[in-house]
């Protein structure tokens, strides 16, 4: 309403188990078959309290695997997400304090993410059968999106003036902005994060790696003109545009396609008349049911 140019939103939430996600999880996974580091009668582990979890435990069970998911942030799944993983046949372990301790003795100011990952790769490195997907710094993540910045393309005959998306792992971002910036001179590109984030993310500024796997995030912030803008917004706005999103346009999304919206308008309104600008809702509202935070 009120704007002279056009945002357009792609329904990632009508992938096979509801996420964006899934691109990712099938990419990663046959990657690894092609690769011959994934073979019958293994098992994939990941460290997730979102929709990567979901999508592993998808697919993972589709192809036969076993899939165990390490939750190591207290409070940020869902129930809704639990409930979905394990329906798919996957293993949902939450990390007891005494577990997060010992582990985060191995890395010096670790997140509380860190943990996780470190679990995933001591069970790796302990079993051959154990094959860790690496959602972090898996190239597989960023390829998988070139498809979807292709898709993007084609939908919209090439008319991109923006792309907006929040910054998880970076897959998303990182591979549609390849897509975008090697084929339209003057598209910009602008990330989010929450605001609640600790490490602000700024394009051309090195942004720590994690010790034990790398990460997309600082490659793609260190991409010379590939990222254009990072902006931080509040739970509150990403909250406020997902309810409006269904009031509105009757369109049921989590609250990370809410940040993606209310950032798209915003640029829309600064690029003036008969721009396009793109964003992607990654998933459906029905994961948030319990509780509604922008995290990423």
């Amino acid at each position: 309403k009120g704007l002279d140019s056009r945002v357009l939103v792609k329904l990632e939430y009508l992938n096979p188990s509801g996420s964006i996600k899934d691109r990712v999880a099938l990419s990663m996974i046959e990657g690894a078959e092609r690769e011959g580091k994934l073979f019958p009668g293994y098992t994939i582990v990941e460290s997730s309290t979102g929709n990567t979890g979901t999508s592993l435990a998808f697919v993972g069970g589709m192809k036969g695997y076993s899939v165990k998911i390490f939750e190591t942030t207290p409070g940020k799944m869902g129930a809704e997400k639990r409930k979905l993983m394990e329906s798919y046949g996957a293993e949902v372990k939450a990390l007891s304090p005494e577990d997060l301790g010992n582990l985060q003795g191995g890395v010096a100011g670790a997140e509380v993410e860190l943990p996780g990952r470190l679990l995933c790769l001591e069970l790796e490195s302990r079993d051959e059968k154990v094959w860790w997907a690496r959602q972090f710094s898996n190239p597989y993540n960023v390829s998988a999106h070139h498809v979807t910045g292709n898709e993007i393309l084609e939908q919209t005959d090439g008319k991109v003036d923006a792309y907006i998306a929040s910054i998880g792992t970076g897959g998303t971002l990182m591979g549609v902005a390849q897509v975008l910036k090697r084929e339209i001179k003057d598209v910009r590109v602008v990330g989010i994060q929450p605001s609640s984030s600790k490490k602000k993310m700024v394009p051309g500024e090195p942004y720590p790696r994690s010790e034990i796997e790398g990460g997309i995030v600082a490659d793609m912030l260190d991409a010379p003109g590939l990222i254009d803008e990072v902006v931080q917004l509040s739970d509150e706005d990403a909250v406020n545009m997902a309810h409006r999103l269904w009031r509105e346009e009757g369109i049921f999304a989590g609250i990370s396609s809410g940040a993606n919206v209310h950032v798209a308008l915003e640029i829309a309104k600064k690029l003036g008349p008969g721009k396009t600008v793109v964003t992607v809702l990654h998933d459906s509202g029905d994961r948030y049911l319990t509780e509604e935070h922008y995290v990423t």
